[in-house]
Parts: C-alpha cells; structure tokens; sequence
C-alpha cells in the first residue's frame, strides 16, 4: 500500500466515524424528548402544579425552579394513595391518581395524587 492510499483510507474512517456519532446524537436528540422537564398527562396538570407548588413552599424558591422529572398514571391500592400515616385507616378501594416526580437542588422528590385534588408529599 502506497502512502496515498493509506491516507485516503484514514481520511475516510475519520468521515465514517463523525457521520456514526452525528447520527446517534440526531437518534438521541430527536428521541429522547426535552432535556429540562419530562412531559406532563393533560390529566395530570392539575396535581403537577399543585405538587409544585407544595416543594417549592417547602424549600422557599419559586415554582419555576422545580424541574418535573416524571409524571405515571397509577392505581393506589386505597385512599391513603401510596403514602399511609401511621395510627390512620383509610378505604381499601382502588384509587386512580398519578405518581408525580419532581427535583429541586440536584434531589428528587416524590409526590402521589388521586385524579382530584388531593395531592401528598411522600417520603420513602
């Protein structure tokens, strides 16, 4: 092999490996949705806002500052949606709601909600 050849060949797995990486971060971008927020069910705007609006009362920062990370239709197994209090007794009845992740400060914190306008902090 000549040193034309050679330099040819190099050039073109150069290209070949660019055009790889171009393709898996277009794959990436295009598939894996916005980087800053995960999307939130129509339904479920409600219990979003009002979780957010629990954390950022917490931490003493504007709502704005909460990220959602993800939002999960459920069905808790009773009316204490997941998150029972001690000494409490709650209805053993299946409970539609949605299980709501939020970050603030590099945490995550977790919220359950029925589809009305009950939303709890839970702690696990």
């Amino acid at each position: 092999m000549n040193k034309l050849s050679v330099k040819n060949t190099l050039l073109g797995s150069r290209f070949l490996v660019i055009g790889v990486i171009a393709l898996l971060l277009f794959g990436y971008i295009c598939f894996a949705g916005p980087l800053s927020s995960a999307p939130v069910l129509d339904s479920a705007e409600p219990a979003v806002e009002q979780a957010k609006e629990d954390l950022a009362n917490r931490k003493g920062v504007d709502k704005e500052h909460v990220t959602v990370v993800a939002v999960k239709a459920v069905n808790w197994p009773d009316t204490s949606l997941g998150c029972p209090e001690p000494g409490m007794v709650y209805a053993q009845v299946i409970t539609p709601g949605y299980r709501i992740l939020l970050s603030y400060g590099g945490q995550t914190y977790e919220y359950h909600s029925d589809q009305g306008d009950r939303v709890v902090y839970c702690q696990q």
